[in-house]
């Protein structure tokens, strides 16, 4: 079809109003925008997608090379093959302190984001609701839509901590769960461990389900601690829905492995849903996992030690360059703030984050992305050279 078509996707004839009133992802957006001007010849600094800059382990490697040797090239069971999800277990146990059957409540996923889609068409009918704080990463509320849910927004403080009084007054009788992400993307804002079991047992006296993302568990800094919402409460695991991914843990972005942990019969229709639409993830990157998650983890303390080195420095220059910026608890994401409206009200995000990228050729997404209007999303999962010229062009850059 020719570029110069007027036919665009989202308005052809019988098109599924889901899909009609579908935005794309804000960050691969911005990262598309970035990309395209960076083909135009422009020097742009890209922070918007969160992909740890580092290599895959080369132990992680081997394995995969190792599985391709070993002619482990073919379908494999739709939920995983049993030692990735024994590996799995064992890392929920020795990490988290729950004890999973990998037979029956472990499902391997084509990434966290499908474990997180899977999830939501297993637990949601037509207009049931799912409560997500916000700030919070778009595709929770799109994936509930997707679902033929609705995304109930709910407000957090300044601080963007979520606790559990924050929910009361939003649950009704359509609710069916509601979405735990610590640490936090965007903001990098890690949940006090208290108020995720206090969270956790406000869902379970309302009787909804707790789906908890814990991608960014292991990027802690300043003494931050996870909580994983399935511990410390008797019960807790059959009301929580735990997805992880090895993307960020392992620098494996690429190789698109995720999975969920929780009750059986929703495990079981995640692992049928995957039989009628993907099948299983590949094999060679469920090998590849095994030995990421059961191998030598010194290569996750180095890759957090450096980001919690550029975390000092990125913030730090933000705050000299005039920007108020907390300094995030985990993930690898800063969160400025940029100047109010005349009127008083928050800064016009979107527009604040074109001009950045058009005038000073530095990319980031807009805090409106994740409705939180007069932020910017700015990831520090880049090399220190790269991020010192953003901090450089800043300084001339005018607010």
């Amino acid at each position: 079809m020719s570029e110069t078509t007027s036919f665009h996707p989202r308005t052809a004839p019988g098109l599924s109003e889901r899909l009609r009133t579908m935005a794309p992802s804000p960050t691969i957006a911005a990262s598309a925008r970035a990309r395209a001007l960076a083909r135009e010849g422009k020097p742009v600094l890209e922070l918007t997608v969160g992909e740890p800059d580092f290599e895959t382990p080369d132990h992680v490697r081997e394995a995969a090379h190792r599985a391709i040797r070993d002619g482990k090239t073919r379908y494999t069971p739709s939920g995983g093959i049993p030692e990735l999800k024994a590996a799995v277990a064992r890392k929920l146990h020795r990490e988290n302190g729950v004890e999973y059957d990998p037979t029956t409540e472990v499902c391997i996923c084509n990434g966290g984001k499908q474990a997180l889609f899977n999830v939501m068409v297993a637990l949601l009918n037509p207009g049931d609701e799912v409560l997500v704080p916000v700030p919070t990463w778009a595709t929770f509320s799109d994936q509930v839509a997707l679902a033929g849910g609705t995304p109930v927004h709910v407000p957090l403080g300044p601080d963007h901590r979520l606790r559990a009084a924050d929910l009361e007054g939003h649950v009704t009788a359509r609710t069916k769960a509601v979405i735990v992400n610590s640490p936090s993307n965007p903001t990098g804002v890690v949940m006090d461990p208290a108020e995720v079991v206090a969270v956790t047992r406000f869902a379970m006296a309302h009787g909804i389900y707790v789906v908890a993302d814990d991608t960014y568990e292991h990027f802690l800094y300043d003494g931050a601690a996870h909580q994983f919402a399935a511990a410390g409460t008797e019960g807790a695991r059959d009301w929580v829905l735990a997805v992880n991914t090895v993307s960020k843990t392992y620098a494996m972005t690429g190789w698109r492995i995720g999975y969920v942990a929780g009750p059986k019969a929703i495990i079981k229709a995640i692992d049928a849903l995957m039989t009628q639409t993907t099948s299983n993830p590949s094999s060679i990157a469920q090998w590849a996992a095994v030995e990421a998650l059961d191998g030598p983890q010194d290569c996750v303390r180095t890759m957090v030690a450096e980001f919690d080195a550029r975390r000092r420095m990125f913030v730090a220059g933000l705050r000299a360059t005039g920007y108020a910026c907390p300094m995030p608890e985990g993930a690898f994401y800063a969160y400025p703030r940029i100047a109010n409206r005349p009127d008083g009200s928050p800064g016009d995000s979107d527009t604040y984050a074109m001009r950045l990228l058009n005038e000073a050729h530095v990319s980031c997404v807009a805090g409106k992305a994740f409705f939180d209007e007069g932020s910017l999303r700015m990831s520090y999962a880049a090399s220190r050279a790269v991020l010192d010229e953003v901090l450089a062009r800043l300084a001339t850059f005018g607010h």
